[in-house]
């Protein structure tokens, strides 16, 4: 396990409000030891961050608001708002979001919106590629990275090293989110987990390069050909998935080299709390 570990869930899995504030409070006293959250270019995870601090007294992130959403006075203004009321325990990250030129506009947006943001509040930028993870080693306080194999993660720490170590700056952390999916049926939890990843490896052109980066072009030809379901290696490299008691040594392997390791609870049927809680229990850091 790494040094920290939380936990993430996304309002797309569909949780009842009451049943999310139940799995908070239960994250926290199995250990888990920060709360995440994906985001839209709107205030919602913001709020939700603030409900889920007090709902558990857990530190608190967002990964990641999309800057081509917002300017930065919106971000930087909800941030200083979530720092304020948490005791300043919350986390923002920002990822591009898809904008033209990533990396040349995020080294201009990056630097303004830490202008604004109160001092002390950690700012993270997601990377996948070289250019962005080198902005984050020259800018971030954090690396968000996403969908990674240890080999990618060991990799992407390389280049982060090395370009903190050109601005003669600390390293910043690496985190990642982990899909986790745990179904008493294992290829429910294997269809799961690769029906979620496959939306960002045949998606958005950077993280189509980001898969084959990791050696699963000929796996995303065959699957564009074939329209069938994804192969052992493609899962593996995808995160963690199958039934209760299988899939924490999973969590662990995809966990290797990172500061801090969040659990990204996939959920096998929409608004099924169970489901959610056989992920939390079964990667809880005091197992």
């Amino acid at each position: 396990m790494p040094a920290r570990v939380g936990f993430s869930i996304d309002s797309r899995q569909g949780l009842a409000h009451p049943d999310e504030a139940r799995l908070v409070r239960l994250a926290a006293e199995l250990g888990y030891q920060s709360a995440w959250t994906p985001s839209g270019p709107d205030a919602a995870a913001f709020d939700t961050c603030l409900r889920w601090y007090r709902e558990s007294g857990l530190p608190t992130g967002i990964s990641v608001v999309p800057a081509a959403g917002q300017p930065v006075a919106f971000y930087a203004g909800h941030a200083r708002r979530l720092w304020e009321e948490t005791a300043g325990t919350f986390t923002l990250g920002i990822g591009s979001g898809q904008m033209d030129h990533a990396a040349q506009a995020m080294r201009v947006y990056v630097p303004e919106l830490r202008a604004l943001l109160p001092q002390g509040l950690p700012l993270f930028l997601a990377a996948l590629g070289p250019r962005m993870l080198a902005l984050a080693g020259a800018l971030a306080d954090g690396v968000a990275l996403n969908w990674c194999t240890p080999e990618q993660v060991a990799w992407s720490r390389s280049q982060v090293v090395e370009a903190a170590r050109r601005a003669e700056r600390p390293t910043p952390r690496l985190i990642e989110y982990v899909r986790t999916c745990v179904d008493p049926d294992p290829r429910l939890a294997r269809r799961t987990l690769g029906s979620a990843a496959l939306v960002y490896a045949l998606g958005p052109p950077a993280y189509r390069r980001h898969f084959e980066r990791m050696g699963l072009a000929q796996e995303l030809r065959r699957l564009e050909r074939e329209a069938g379901e994804p192969g052992k290696e493609f899962i593996a490299a995808a995160g963690a998935a199958g039934p209760p008691g299988a899939v924490r040594v999973q969590f662990e392997r995809l966990s290797a080299g990172l500061d801090e390791s969040i659990v990204r609870v996939l959920v096998t049927r929409q608004g099924d709390a169970q489901s959610a809680e056989r992920v939390l229990r079964e990667c809880a850091p005091g197992a």
